[in-house]
Order: structure tokens, then sequence, then C-alpha cells
């Protein structure tokens, strides 16, 4: 087939030393002398400068911002937790969207944090060293890397890559969970016998109803995930769903978008989720 495989995350598997503290790491011993003097600088970096009774200023909007990141990231660093522990146990149910999504975005604050400004960053490391989530989601991050190139990532360059691609990781949990949440939407255009229900679709298109637009521009996009993951191979979509399962839900989609756009005119479109529902009613498609 000529669609584009999805980047081969199934690859790095997640074992237990990925996701745990580990206590005992002789790095730390090196700047175990130096912890304290450290967090001071950090602190102090917070403050005002040259704050003084005599001399007043108003705050700007440079001396809220570390407050504003710390205050984020801590909260965000929980949801990167949970969503870590949906990932170790596969489970990319679509009841686990919300949470994958929640992570996402906090992964994401990372990178933007220390893409934006370095220094921001290291001033929060006395905020990240003090809190056991923020400190985990680096564990995790780094050891990714770590499996990956082989090396602790010590540049600010190389942190910012460990979590680009804790954030793919992530990405792929919400593309999975996003085509499981899928299959559940479409069944109301759907008769309970299996068929599509034409006559409510007709209906639907005739009045121009909101709803079926917005669920057929979606159903675009993940019908192309879909594809993708049957090219990738061997993916499960959520435990116990695996290639017959996506195969269906690629004919079911593609047979509800290609009567959508039969209705409406496009035939270019129509002809396209016709050819493919053709191709994979007819046969169950693996990659070889």
């Amino acid at each position: 087939m000529g669609f584009a495989a999805m980047p081969d995350f199934d690859d790095f598997s997640l074992d237990d030393d990925l996701f745990k503290l580990d206590d005992d790491i002789d790095n730390n011993k090196q700047d175990s002398k130096t912890t304290s003097n450290s967090i001071a600088e950090d602190i102090a970096d917070f403050k005002n400068e040259k704050e003084s009774f005599d001399s007043p200023r108003k705050r700007s909007f440079r001396d809220f911002q570390p407050d504003m990141d710390a205050l984020l990231i801590t909260a965000q660093s929980s949801m990167i937790i949970e969503g870590m522990k949906k990932y170790t146990e596969r489970d990319f149910s679509s009841n686990n969207l919300p949470i994958y999504l929640e992570a996402l975005n906090g992964v994401n604050l990372y990178i933007k944090i220390l893409d934006r400004n370095p220094k921001n960053y290291h001033k929060l490391k006395s905020v990240i060293n003090a809190d056991p989530d923020c400190q985990e989601v680096e564990k995790i991050a780094f050891n990714l890397y770590k499996k990956i190139f082989g090396t602790e990532p010590e540049t600010d360059q190389e942190k910012l890559v460990a979590f680009e691609k804790f954030s793919a990781l992530f990405k792929d949990a919400v593309n999975r969970a996003t085509i499981a949440t899928s299959m559940k939407d479409i069944k109301k255009y759907f008769l309970l016998s299996g068929g599509l229900d034409e006559i409510k679709v007709s209906q639907l298109v005739a009045s121009n109803n909101e709803e079926l637009k917005k669920d057929i521009s979606n159903l675009q996009r993940y019908i192309a995930l879909g594809l993708a993951y049957i090219e990738k191979g061997n993916v499960e979509i959520i435990k116990g769903l695996r290639g017959r399962d996506l195969n269906n839900y690629v004919v079911r989609g593609s047979q509800l978008l290609a009567y959508y756009f039969m209705l409406i005119k496009n035939e270019r479109l129509a002809d396209y989720y016709a050819r493919i529902n053709s191709i994979y009613s007819k046969y169950f498609v693996v990659k070889d």
C-alpha cells in the first residue's frame, strides 16, 4: 500500500527502569555537596533585583513569569505521571483520551519553557528538584533519551530532544485513543444490523447538520491515522483490538465518507473513499 507509516514507537519498550526513579544514581553523589548552595542560588534568582523599602518599584512580567511557570509545571507533572501509567498499561481506550491530552500538554510545557528561555528552566530546577512528580518526569524523559541515543542528555539542546521524544510518545497515545473514540462515535450513523443508515445521513445532509459536518471532518483525519497504523503493522490500538478490528473501522469509516461526499456532490473525495472501502472490504490488509 502507499500509505505513510507512523513512527515506530512500539520499538521503545518502556520497562520498569524507564518509569521508576533511581535512588542510587552515581552521578547525583558528585553533586550532593553543592545541592544546598545551588538551591539557594536558584531561589535567589526568583527574587526581585535589589528590592528595598526605600525604592519600591512595580513588578513586571519578567518577575511573574518564573513563578507562573513553577505553578504550571508542578500542576501538569502529576498529569504526565498519570498518562505514563496508562501508557505502560498499554491502555489506549477512549476513556483515557483526556488523560493523554493533558499529559501531552504537560510535556509540551516543559519543551516550551526550555526552548523559549533555558535560563528560566535553570531557575526552575529548585522547584523541579523539590517536587517528586517533576523529578519523575525528568527521569522518564532522560531515560527515554538514553535508550535511544545511549547516553544521558547533558546540554540544554539534548534535554530539549529528550522532552520532544517524550512528547512524541504521548502524541502516539493520543492518536490511538482518538481512533478508539471514533470507533464508538461513528456507530450513531449505522444500523444495529451493521449497515450504514443512509436515510439518517441523507436527512442530516439535507438539513446542513453541523454535528455531521464536524464528525466527517474529524473522520477524514482519523481514517488517515488508521491507514497509517495498518501500514505500520502489528499495532494494538486498545487491548485486544488489533489489525482485523482496525481494518473493519476503515471499512465502515470510508463507507460513511464515500456516501457523504456523494450526497454533497464531491466526486473526487467520494471516489477516493469508495476505492478505500472496496479494497479493505474485499481483503484483510496487513503489512508484509
